[in-house]
């Protein structure tokens, strides 16, 4: 288990956030999850003078100092600010089922 050396707090067995264990305010950050494109927000952008434009999300577990651990989602569509939902790993759980059950239904699979 990972301690914070100032708080004697342990981390979550899943924290990798380094920086987080000599402080009073640590915080348990995990591995991000691999970066998702998000190609269909894509046609309701404007391209930049490159032509480019991206639009990509991720999902992090994270544990701030006195708060239960939670899901933290981090959504940037194009050049606007970052977005960044905190879930209950229950409410990752019922976005994560909703979200398959409508794809499955615009796919024709329900």
């Amino acid at each position: 288990m990972n301690t914070n050396d100032t708080t004697g707090t342990d981390c979550a067995s899943w924290c990798t956030n380094e920086d987080a264990r000599g402080r009073t305010d640590h915080t348990c950050i995990g591995d991000n999850s691999e970066c998702i494109e998000l190609t269909a927000a894509l046609d309701y952008l404007t391209l930049d003078e490159n032509g480019v434009e991206s639009s990509f999300c991720f999902v992090t577990p994270v544990q701030e100092a006195d708060r239960r651990p939670g899901v933290s989602m981090t959504w940037e569509v194009g050049h606007h600010p970052e977005f960044r939902p905190r879930l209950t790993p229950e409410e990752a759980r019922r976005i994560a089922a909703e979200l398959v059950a409508t794809a499955d239904l615009v796919e024709g699979r329900r």
